[in-house]
């Protein structure tokens, strides 16, 4: 029980902190995009698309005889850009019998998970956008059959996906692909419903009950509830990322970093993250005596290597 109002709750410090806490178990791209901190909103990046093999300027090298000097080379440049970030977010009230109550902690609490939640399908939603529209859409792929035919060959496909992605000089592999519950879930009864021994088993990955099977052909396969449309699938390198988030942070209303509570080896773990532009505000507001509150994020995400992801539909 909280004695007394609960104005000590309505400050960034805890807000972001509880909010994040509700976030972070459902912000998986933060472990396939790189965060960049901006010291303003607007930034510079680089665009490249253009591959060694590929590149207009390449020349063979020249045969070398005595007294002459080899050519001098040029190579294409990557494509410099520039942009914004920006803040989306909303507000939600608490009345004032609220504030005043010694149980008014928990409304605030909950407001704040809500928040938090909210922030991360947004957030996730505009990650997963902006890698559909980055997507370069080439090379061409189709699926033996959509994955709830009978006919369907899940694994086969996600084989040749595989090799959509493979390009000569660019490092890019297919280490995870992304698909709708429900294509994901058919994926899962592909597996379950076909004749294998045990050692097939262990070779096809079985699935464990969770989001993520390790697939044959040394992919993973990762199942969203929310933020794609079933029959879509986008695959990317994990350990070369197409993309980077750039994020501000306003210090008025928002801190560099801060500590959160979460789960590790099935233990609670108090961990210190970056802030990733997530911000709060509250005020009373004059003829209700109502608290406003504001949560927010300032970021812009944006495809820096087209060919580091491929994103197709037809599950």
């Amino acid at each position: 029980m909280v004695s007394g109002t609960n104005d000590r709750y309505l400050n960034k410090q805890v807000a972001i902190r509880i909010a994040y806490e509700r976030m972070e178990p459902n912000l998986f791209w933060l472990n396939f995009l790189p965060a960049i901190q901006e010291e303003t909103n607007a930034f510079m990046y680089t665009y490249d698309n253009i591959g060694k093999a590929s590149d207009p300027k390449k020349e063979k090298p020249s045969k070398y005889s005595q007294g002459a000097a080899f050519p001098e080379l040029d190579r294409t440049r990557k494509v410099t850009a520039s942009d914004l970030t920006k803040s989306n977010g909303f507000s939600m009230r608490i009345g004032r019998e609220v504030i005043r109550a010694n149980v008014g902690a928990n409304e605030i609490m909950d407001c704040y998970n809500y928040a938090g939640y909210w922030l991360a399908e947004y957030l996730n939603k505009a990650i997963i956008d902006t890698m559909i529209s980055g997507a370069p859409g080439t090379p061409s792929w189709t699926p033996t059959a959509v994955w709830s035919d009978a006919t369907a060959t899940p694994v086969e496909d996600l084989r040749l996906l595989k090799y959509c992605m493979r390009r000569e000089t660019y490092p890019f592999r297919l280490t995870d692909a992304f698909v709708h519950v429900d294509n994901f879930k058919e994926y899962e009864g592909y597996l379950v419903n076909y004749p294998m021994t045990i050692g097939q088993q262990s070779l096809f990955g079985m699935p464990d009950g969770g989001d993520v099977i390790q697939t044959p052909i040394g992919a993973r396969l990762r199942a969203l509830d929310s933020g794609m449309n079933e029959g879509s699938i986008i695959g990317v390198d994990q350990n070369n990322p197409a993309g980077e988030i750039h994020y501000f942070n306003d210090p008025a209303y928002s801190m560099a970093s801060f500590t959160y509570k979460t789960m590790f080896n099935g233990a609670v773990t108090v961990k210190q993250v970056d802030n990733i532009g997530i911000h709060f505000k509250q005020y009373e507001e004059l003829d209700t005596h109502d608290t406003i509150i504001q949560f927010w994020v300032e970021n812009k995400v944006v495809v820096t290597k087209p060919y580091g992801i491929v994103y197709y539909t037809g599950i």
